[in-house]
């Protein structure tokens, strides 16, 4: 697939942000790097679109805990863009792309929901709605629940797998 190819289902359209391409949907994101290179490998930033700019979505190779080949994907919607299949349209789409460029299995990281979810057994009511959304993309993308992880601040996080076959 050339790099500079959009890709679309007939209603979401992901487009490539190259490095220096401004963000679509700033708001989104806190301010951070957009440097398309990372520890372990190159990274892919797309716009998603559905007649206008409502999002974004990431594949970053895996990192230290999966194995070679998988990605990982990540994704933001705006508020007001949410509850229309979008999201789970735009994962689809990242993981037809990722699977054409060879990797092997996709992988989605989201914050548990529950007492146990955040340190001091705390969870806000936003955050739990949150992960509860992103599991229920997750699941209409294909994707299937494989664990908990615990990151290094001690917060709890559901990964989701989908494994991904070359056109």
């Amino acid at each position: 697939m050339h790099e500079d190819a959009k890709l679309s289902d007939g209603v979401v359209t992901l487009s490539p942000l190259g490095p220096g391409a401004p963000d679509p949907v700033p708001t989104l994101h806190r301010p951070r790097s957009r440097a398309v290179w990372r520890v372990h490998g190159p990274a892919r930033t797309f716009g998603i679109g559905a007649g206008r700019p409502v999002g974004t979505v990431r594949l970053s190779p895996a990192t230290t805990g999966f194995a070679h080949g998988d990605v990982e994907l990540s994704y933001a919607l705006l508020p007001e863009a949410r509850g229309r299949g979008f999201a789970t349209r735009a994962v689809r789409l990242a993981c037809a792309h990722a699977g054409a460029q060879g990797a092997r299995r996709a992988v989605i990281l989201v914050p548990a929901a529950g007492p146990a979810a955040a340190p001091g057994g705390s969870s806000s009511a936003l955050a739990a709605a949150s992960a509860v959304s992103a599991s229920a993309v997750a699941r209409r993308a294909g994707f299937v629940r494989r664990g908990q992880i615990s990151h290094a601040d001690g917060t709890l996080w559901d990964w989701y797998v989908r494994l991904l076959t070359s056109p």
